[in-house]
């Protein structure tokens, strides 16, 4: 089920992989389209999320609900699922954001019941 749903968000335009990662930064699930280490995206992930959870704490900031990397060929957003997992969506520039972030924000609860 977890694999189903991933890949409904390689549907949305722009979309080249979503991964669901533990956070010891080993990929549990994923679904890409193309090729891409997504050992090394889990790993990257988990680490930025922590990074910036441990930021949000130290400034009062409350829970990280999403963390959004904007880079030169395409965002990446990557969001807790639970406390242990999380999920890291890759999208080129082409990509609509804000439709990714709302497919996202829609389908956690089903991520985190497939777990």
């Amino acid at each position: 089920m977890l694999k189903q749903i991933l890949g409904e968000f390689l549907n949305l335009e722009g979309v080249s992989a979503a991964v669901v990662v533990g956070r010891d930064g080993f990929v549990i699930e994923s679904a890409v389209s193309g090729k891409m280490d997504i050992d090394a995206l889990g790993a990257m992930a988990s680490t930025g999320i922590g990074t910036s959870e441990a930021m949000g704490k130290e400034l009062g900031k409350g829970q990280l609900n999403q963390l959004l990397v904007e880079l030169d060929k395409g965002p990446i957003i990557v969001s807790p699922l639970s406390k242990d997992e999380l999920i890291a969506i890759v999208a080129e520039n082409a990509s609509n954001l804000g439709r990714i972030r709302y497919e996202l924000k829609k389908n956690k609860e089903r991520l985190v019941a497939a777990l």
